[in-house]
């Protein structure tokens, strides 16, 4: 039995244990904000040491009709950016981490630069896959129907496996 254990110790200390670190993921969510619009965004995530995250990401948000409104007459924005994603919570199968971003986009009468910092709670389930929710704040210069936005989104990241 001694030798089984000692074997068994032995093997366990030559694998490596790697915790899903660089790992990349593709992902797709979709929200609502304050001041009433609905936005979705497609991202592609690059995970180093410890949750830690870097990601890439296109988006596109659209301000739901309001009195009368017509949907070809609501405000729409597109915008590319990137965030980082530092992991300050971590359990079995969920982590959370702060986020922090920028994202350069247009609307049909202007360009804008956003700053966002919120939070994105990930839930780790089979095969790789994660659920994920975020919620956060962002500042849009020259405004976009208001100067800050507060919202939340949900979505689901697909693993990718890169060799």
């Amino acid at each position: 039995m001694r030798r089984i254990l000692l074997i068994a110790a032995v093997l366990s200390m030559g694998v490596a244990a790697r915790a899903q670190d660089n790992s990349h993921r593709i992902g797709l969510g979709a929200g609502v904000s304050y001041h009433l619009a609905g936005d979705a965004v497609l991202f592609w995530e690059y995970e180093t040491h410890y949750h830690n995250a870097w990601e890439v990401f296109a988006e596109g948000q659209m301000s739901l009709p309001q009195n009368g409104q017509q949907f070809g007459d609501v405000a729409r924005r597109w915008g590319l950016g990137a965030a980082y994603k530092p992991c300050i919570y971590r359990a079995r199968n969920r982590y959370g981490s702060a986020r922090f971003g920028v994202s350069f986009g247009a609307s049909p009468s202007d360009f804008q630069a956003t700053l966002l910092a919120g939070w994105q709670q990930s839930y780790v389930l089979r095969g790789g896959w994660q659920f994920y929710w975020q919620a956060g704040v962002s500042v849009t210069l020259p405004k976009w129907n208001g100067l800050f936005h507060a919202g939340a989104e949900i979505g689901i990241k697909m693993p990718v496996r890169i060799r």
